[in-house]
């Protein structure tokens, strides 16, 4: 239970609580098809619920024509919406999307943080503010001055309201508080019941990578659960349960980075507890890589910090990745000391004992 809460815990600090891992999930969800659908129907509904478009459309259309401006306005909907689509393709479109998830994520950081005056001109709340992208839409769609006819809140969304920053704020806290806590506390309790397990430490090495296992699938069950809730509550629309998907699939993929990372760190603690045991196969390994692991320990090491490298790049290696890795990689190295001295009990040459030459009578 504590190595789980332990990843849930990190996974929040990491995702929710970093603004770079934020903005950058942000970005990754335009990219899908089906988010960026949603989100032009909705850009394209603010614009025509805060603008009269059909009259911004008369002013620029001959006199004799006039009268064709609401006509047009509602037939142009449906085609802006998929010029709203093309636009959020575009590098600098994608920016003030980046931007707005950047600037609302800064506010939640400082509003957890204790900062005052940070929300004064959003009336205490934290929103995403996306009017840029509308007034964008309706300079290129329509044109004129539209955009000065937008109200200061069009395209504002409410991500928190003002009365729930106090809890979050308090949760933040404890999230803080706890993440690497927890993490640390996990695996000093594996070292300190495999260190006490004397004559069964490598049954105790097994326990502890079957425990990992378990608590890896158990976050990616989560995440499922937790995706299938979230789409529950927030839509009964089919039609609006692919983009809601979708968003939570982007927003918890660092969650389910960390339960595939802990499925192979119990794969691999496993494997090193069966390489350790008495079976046919692993003995058969242990004697064909004794004479490396004896003769040449510098060979073995370098081998193990070469793999142990591939894991380190293989994802965002920010401070908040870097730590827990190296204490892992501290435990793989001493893992590897302990097995090479092993084999090298099992498997070195005993020195011939001279047989004395029997005397004659």
């Amino acid at each position: 239970m504590i190595a789980l809460v332990a990843s849930l815990n990190v996974w929040v600090k990491r995702q929710a609580l970093n603004t770079d891992n934020w903005t950058d999930a942000s970005a990754r969800m335009l990219e899908n098809d089906e988010i960026r659908g949603s989100l032009s129907v909705y850009l394209v509904n603010q614009l025509y619920e805060n603008v009269d478009v059909g009259a911004a459309l008369e002013q620029r259309l001959p006199p004799a024509t006039k009268p064709l401006g609401q006509p047009i306005a509602a037939a142009l909907e449906p085609a802006l919406v998929r010029a709203t689509d093309n636009l959020l393709a575009r590098p600098r479109v994608q920016e003030l999307w980046k931007n707005a998830n950047r600037r609302a994520h800064q506010a939640f950081t400082a509003v957890v943080e204790g900062k005052q005056g940070v929300l004064d001109t959003t009336n205490g709340e934290i929103v995403l503010d996306l009017r840029p992208l509308v007034e964008r839409i309706g300079e290129t769609g329509i044109g004129g001055k539209v955009t000065a006819q937008l109200p200061p809140d069009a395209g504002q969304i409410v991500v928190l309201e003002g009365n729930q920053l106090d809890v979050v704020r308090k949760t933040v806290k404890v999230i803080k508080a706890m993440s690497y806590f927890l993490l640390f506390l996990v695996l000093a309790l594996f070292a300190a019941a495999i260190w006490i397990a004397r004559g069964r430490r490598r049954r105790m090495l097994m326990a502890a990578g079957g425990a990992m296992l378990i608590v890896g699938l158990l976050v990616l069950l989560a995440r499922r659960l937790g995706g299938n809730y979230v789409v529950d509550v927030l839509t009964n629309n089919p039609d609006g349960e692919r983009p809601v998907r979708a968003t939570w699939a982007i927003g918890t993929e660092l969650l389910r980075n960390v339960g595939i990372n802990i499925l192979i760190y119990a794969v691999l603690t496993i494997l090193a507890a069966w390489i350790a045991g008495p079976s046919r196969p692993a003995t058969a390994l242990r004697r064909w890589s004794a004479p490396t692991m004896r003769d040449h320990p510098v060979l073995v090491y370098a081998a193990l910090a070469v793999i142990l490298l591939i894991v380190l790049v293989s994802g965002p290696t920010d401070g908040d990745r870097v730590y827990p890795l190296l204490v892992l990689f501290v435990l793989a190295f001493v893992g590897l000391e302990v097995l090479r001295r092993q084999t090298a009990r099992e498997f070195t040459p005993q020195p011939a004992v001279a047989v004395p030459p029997s005397g004659g009578g």
